[in-house]
């Protein structure tokens, strides 16, 4: 990676915010020319680089005003292929038709620095979006026709069913924009949101408390400042609908392209915007350069812990939409491939993150590494991930999981072979599982995958001559480490071999077939030695004593199923 960069920066408000970053200066002179015709109020090229004592340089190259804020630009609809029903305001206000508008209308969020939550709840930005030229008008247009075509209805009157449920909103809107509502400073959400309670208006606590938040957020006009204020009213996490609330605020912003760059900082490539897209919506993003880090230092254990639920939906169909795009992960054919990493994060032990969409947009990313197009996209696809994971479990894991998603149904005999070649080597377990995992761990895994794969959608058939592999592989290392005779220590008292063993087939590393009866077949080889229960307890003197162990030992056979 080179030492020196170029970094496009162009003014937003009065703050300078990264736009792109390059290898080659001009390529970001050219790019900086291009964004100068644009409706920007300056934009400047920064040449950055590391000195050997690790500090870092800049130089501004470039600086030019542009068109300016107050240019009217040309703010057009964007493409959509799907838009959820909505024939009333509840149903515009939810957060799936939320995502939609915010994709729909994209630009001009953008340009007005707004989510969707800020224009539906605040009167005037809904107004000024109404009457902004045709673009409402235009949206309303396409969003029907894919309604009348999903349900085989009316243009007319689906067009008429969303300028009703526009109207709706409107009217709710209008009617409580005078409204003198509670304000935020030094306030959380829930204390607001208990203060509008008490007023005991006609309209919903919770459509006012977002009418107040609206407020507040439509005067920051800039995306990082919009989180920075999310977070800080966020309140009690035990108020559950203070609490969705912010989620639905923070799904919002994220929404926007420009808002995750201010965020994470620029990105040398696409694949690597991916993968920082990724890690925020894990909970363990780290920005590049110029990112919000102490923003993330909040975001990150929200998302983390599962309390953005919404948040963590709209990222992960943000990425879907990102792998399933024409745009190529590298910048330069001789970048590393990003792609490695990207399925590192997606495709676990516990299966593919986010589910079927995510299997389906990785998938169509496979395919387009092949060139491959018509029927057999999706199974040529599935193939070319299918080559690039390891251990063998990995694979397995995406097999199983393309299974289950139905999206090669078609090729099933071409994708039940590559289950096969999955669990071909089960040697020490080595191709299979992590070559430097811990024993226990590599057992842990078979079954883990032996389990994945019984609650599958995988036919019959299949599932037991892949699970037949698996538990041949797992005796075959239970015999190979000598892991049983390592438990069954002969130095050690008959009584603690025979815990230890028990223990073992109920530790839930072993699979009900070979595996375990290997095991078990031991511990009932010392059931059925002559006075086994009187050895069990020789070294014990008091009587009480004995008939505890005893009723113990035994207690924890039922339980481990003998």
């Amino acid at each position: 990676m080179s030492d020196t960069t170029f970094e496009v920066m162009v003014q937003r408000g009065d703050r300078w915010i990264i736009h792109s970053t390059f290898d080659v200066e001009q390529e970001a002179v050219t790019e900086a020319e291009k964004l100068v015709k644009t409706k920007i109020s300056a934009v400047r090229v920064i040449r950055n680089w590391e000195r050997g004592d690790g500090r870092h340089i800049e130089k501004v190259l470039l600086e030019k005003q542009g068109a300016g804020d107050d240019q009217d630009d040309d703010v057009r609809v964007t493409s959509i292929d799907e838009a959820p029903l909505c024939e009333t305001d509840n149903d515009l206000l939810q957060k799936e038709s939320r995502a939609t508008i915010n994709r729909l209308l994209r630009k001009y969020f953008e340009q007005e620095i707004l989510t969707p939550c800020e224009v539906m709840y605040n009167y005037q930005n809904l107004r000024k979006l109404m009457f902004h030229d045709t673009l409402m008008p235009t949206a309303v247009d396409k969003v029907a026709g894919l309604h009348a075509k999903a349900t085989d209805g009316d243009h007319i009157e689906a067009m008429n069913n969303l300028h009703g449920a526009i109207e709706q909103l409107s009217a709710r809107a209008r009617e409580v924009e005078k409204v003198d509502l509670p304000a935020f400073e030094d306030a959380t959400i829930s204390e607001v949101r208990d203060e509008i309670r008490r007023l005991n208006l006609a309209e919903d606590t919770d459509f006012l408390t977002m009418v107040a938040l609206t407020r507040v957020l439509s005067s920051t006009r800039n995306w990082v400042g919009k989180l920075d204020l999310a977070l800080k009213v966020k309140g009690d996490e035990k108020d559950e609908a203070a609490r969705k609330m912010i989620d639905d605020v923070i799904a919002d912003i994220l929404g926007s392209p420009v808002a995750l760059k201010e965020l994470l900082g620029g990105s040398r490539s696409f694949g690597e915007a991916v993968t920082l897209h990724i890690d925020l919506a894990l909970g363990r993003a780290k920005g590049n350069r110029g990112a919000a880090d102490d923003i993330l230092e909040l975001l990150n254990p929200l998302f983390g812990s599962g309390l953005l639920a919404n948040s963590q939906e709209a990222m992960f169909d943000y990425i879907v939409r990102e792998l399933r795009s024409a745009n190529s992960l590298q910048r330069h054919e001789s970048d590393p491939d990003p792609l490695d990493g990207i399925l590192e994060r997606l495709i676990t032990e516990q299966g593919v993150i986010y589910g079927t969409p995510m299997v389906s947009a990785i998938a169509e990313r496979g395919a387009r590494l092949r060139n491959v197009g018509g029927p057999r996209a999706l199974i040529e696809g599935v193939a070319e991930i299918n080559s690039r994971l390891i251990p063998n479990f990995r694979k397995l894991t995406w097999l199983i999981a393309v299974a289950n998603s139905g999206i090669v149904e078609d090729f099933g005999d071409e994708l039940y072979e590559m289950m096969r070649d999955a669990v071909g080597d089960m040697r020490a377990l080595r191709a299979f599982c992590e070559p430097d995992a811990k024993p226990r761990d590599k057992m842990a895994t078979v079954k883990h995958m032996n389990d994945v794969l019984a609650a599958s959608n995988v036919p019959d058939e299949q599932k037991a001559e892949i699970g037949a592999k698996l538990d041949d592989g797992l005796a075959e290392y239970l015999v190979r480490e000598k892991v049983i005779e390592r438990i069954d220590n002969p130095s050690l008292h008959l009584r603690k071999r025979a815990y230890m063993l028990v223990q073992f087939c109920s530790s839930g590393v072993l699979i009900e077939g070979k595996s375990a009866a290997m095991a078990r077949k031991r511990v009932v080889g010392y059931l059925k030695q002559p006075n086994f229960t009187d050895k069990l307890v020789d070294d014990i003197k008091d009587m009480t004593t004995k008939e505890g162990t005893i009723r113990d030992f035994y207690a924890l056979l039922q339980r481990s199923g003998f």
